[in-house]
């Protein structure tokens, strides 16, 4: 017997449970709780600190080479442990590891269309938390981690637009109902993304759902878009509380998206928590000086919970000789008069299978003695000097918002890159 929202000792009987409406879900390799061999717990981590997380809408991953490399460095700044994405435009489904540790797991359209996407980074602590993940549709991620008391599921939502079609909005909500009618019932569950709903502060019937007045909406109108109804109303049938309305902001650490020409801010990308959990959650604000080109802002949320992160399974690195000293020359005699020894030391009195063990550890050996270890290479920078330097000038004019300067901006930062990526095609403009 397991403890009530706690995994079950052996990853593997989590695919063997059966039921779920979709099949498609990756248990990951680095969590394993039991050495099968000892039946003995394996060693694990519990992190101490306040869990921050947050959601973004980034409009595009896959447009050049420095989304994934902001993302990164907004990653480090403000520390997030946990960050749902929306509108990757990502095709397909899978991980990348990013420059900074972080993994990101993403889930697109199969038609390989570069259009919605939703994905979730963990950050290098964190990460071996991870128990599984459903990459439900392009719409819908969900991810399950491991914590010292229960586990956490997080649903990465990306919602139509308010002017879609009625029957897009419902298959949207279907999906999302179905996905949580699949969560353990006793996991701690955040709702994450960019739902396109603007909340009333009218808590008349949904008190439970909206924490207080400090609705951005109230501002400016009483009454919620469609899909801040839809939105309201399936967080009342799931027991969550929308994060952004508990906690006391001014409007500028509210507003979550701004039009093109600066003069409209709404509140549509939002945290939602189980409200079991409500006072686990201290704070949910908007983080203005983030930038990726988006004209969403980070929202950012902190949590008090501690999640036990399992240490690595033979963790050690293989080491390789360095064959390039063989291709110079510098190597080649004392290389081939040490394999010329050790062979003739060697028993041939043996099986061929021992035969060939003993061949292939003797080359191993003799190879890393007389050649050495390959060093690490360093990993390759794909952006310039010249393209950061603009990409940071590009986070002053965000904040401050000059839309002018701000496209003038962007177009500075796609030559930079092309002038390295494509030099050629430089020659021609």
């Amino acid at each position: 017997m397991t403890e009530a929202g706690q995994s079950l000792t052996d990853p593997s009987r989590l695919m063997r449970k059966g039921g779920t409406r979709y099949p498609t879900r990756f248990i990951s390799q680095q969590i394993i709780h039991v050495d099968p061999v000892f039946n003995k717990s394996n060693p694990v981590n519990h992190t101490k600190r306040v869990l921050r997380f947050g959601t973004w809408n980034v409009l595009s991953l896959v447009g050049s080479s420095t989304q994934l490399h902001q993302l990164s460095q907004n990653i480090d700044q403000y520390r997030l442990d946990l960050l749902g994405i929306t509108e990757t435009h990502m095709p397909g489904s899978g991980t990348t590891l990013l420059d900074n540790g972080s993994l990101l797991i993403h889930s697109g359209r199969l038609d390989g269309i570069k259009r919605q996407g939703v994905g979730l980074s963990l950050s290098k602590r964190i990460r071996n938390s991870l128990i599984s993940f459903t990459p439900t549709s392009e719409r819908v991620l969900t991810a399950r981690l491991h914590s010292k008391h229960l586990n956490i599921s997080v649903v990465v939502a990306y919602a139509p637009t308010d002017g879609a079609d009625e029957s897009e909005k419902d298959k949207f909500y279907r999906t999302l109902t179905d996905t949580f009618d699949e969560l353990p019932r006793h996991d701690l569950k955040l709702l994450l993304g960019d739902f396109n709903a603007k909340v009333s502060s009218d808590r008349y019937g949904s008190e439970a759902v909206i924490g207080g007045n400090h609705s951005i909406v109230h501002r400016m109108t009483r009454s919620s878009n469609d899909n801040g109804t839809r939105l309201v109303d399936f967080c009342a049938t799931n027991q969550l509380v929308i994060g952004g309305t508990i906690f006391q902001h001014k409007d500028i650490h509210k507003g979550t998206w701004r039009s093109p020409n600066g003069l409209t801010v709404n509140q549509i990308d939002h945290i939602c928590i189980g409200k079991r959990f409500r006072q686990s959650l201290l704070d949910v604000k908007v983080c203005r000086g983030a930038d990726i080109g988006s004209d969403h802002y980070l929202v950012l949320g902190l949590l008090k919970i501690r999640l036990q992160s399992v240490a690595k399974v033979n963790a050690k690195r293989n080491d390789v000789p360095a064959i390039e000293r063989l291709r110079d020359g510098t190597k080649v005699i004392e290389y081939n008069i040490a394999l010329h020894n050790r062979f003739a030391s060697l028993d041939s009195e043996v099986d061929l299978e021992g035969m060939w063990k003993a061949f292939s550890q003797t080359v191993s050996d003799v190879s890393l003695e007389v050649l050495g270890k390959r060093p690490r290479k360093a990993k390759e920078q794909h952006l310039s000097q010249k393209t950061k330097n603009l990409l940071i000038q590009r986070v002053q004019h965000t904040i401050v918002y000059q839309h002018d300067v701000i496209a003038y901006a962007n177009g500075m930062i796609r030559r930079s890159i092309k002038s390295r990526t494509r030099p050629w095609d430089m020659s021609f403009q």
